[in-house]
């Protein structure tokens, strides 16, 4: 799946840096910084990196709107890292984006090889980055968050049923073990007897189709006269 990077500014230097980064392979979501409260409200954490234009003096007003909406998302505890490209990075300046949250500040005009090396970078050092105190379980490249009980692989958020998540979530718990159909109708249905395990089956078809589908890389594996195991391949 393709890296999303949300791209928040207007003008001619965000179309370029969009079309560069399209170029590269990422999937590029732009919005006005008029338009970001609404984002923070319904959550920023399905894109993989956030880039602000902290643009001209004469726009000094809407972006103080976009510190203040970008203030309330990171003290929310995400971990999307935010890169700020400005036109007047004096020291003042970058000690302020830094302390309210950014994790790189750039000054224009910028190098785009310098861009996209710091994106790179940004990406590779958040890329197991979680909230503190969350617990997540990482198999290969699914990470399964037992607090928020949220599910991503490589990036993309999964959209699961509730008893979807609660099978994935038992077989993340025991990982690379294989666990009957009795075992799991008991600890994910409830069922102390063994009845029709055919449900389970059912289960797991939905679940390989939404964690598998499309992926080189299996994760769900049949256990032979047994019955299934989350396989990790690292």
């Amino acid at each position: 799946m393709k890296t999303v990077i949300l791209l928040i500014g207007a003008g001619e230097q965000v179309s370029l840096i969009q079309d560069v980064l399209c170029a590269e392979g990422y999937e590029v979501q732009r919005k006005e910084g008029s338009k970001l409260k609404q984002s923070v409200d319904n959550s920023l954490s399905h894109f993989n990196l956030i880039i602000l234009l902290d643009q001209d003096e004469g726009e000094a007003l809407r972006n103080q709107e976009e510190k203040a909406a970008l203030k309330q998302w990171i003290d929310k505890g995400q971990i999307v890292p935010l890169l700020v490209i400005t036109s007047n990075a004096s020291p003042q300046i970058i000690v302020e984006w830094l302390d309210y949250g950014a994790n790189d500040v750039m000054e224009e005009p910028i190098h785009l090889n310098v861009m996209l090396a710091r994106i790179r970078n940004l990406l590779r050092v958040f890329a197991n980055a979680t909230p503190e105190g969350e617990e997540v379980i990482v198999v290969h490249d699914l990470k399964v968050n037992l607090r928020s009980r949220r599910v991503n692989r490589a990036g993309e958020y999964l959209t699961l049923t509730p008893k979807e998540y609660e099978l994935l979530e038992f077989l993340a718990l025991h990982v690379n073990e294989a666990c009957t159909r009795s075992d799991i109708l008991r600890e994910v249905w409830g069922y102390e007897h063994a009845m029709d395990t055919n449900v389970v089956d059912v289960y797991i078809k939905h679940l390989r189709v939404k964690v598998d589908k499309g992926r080189s890389v299996k994760l769900i594996h049949t256990v032979r006269g047994i019955g299934y195991m989350l396989h990790d391949k690292n």
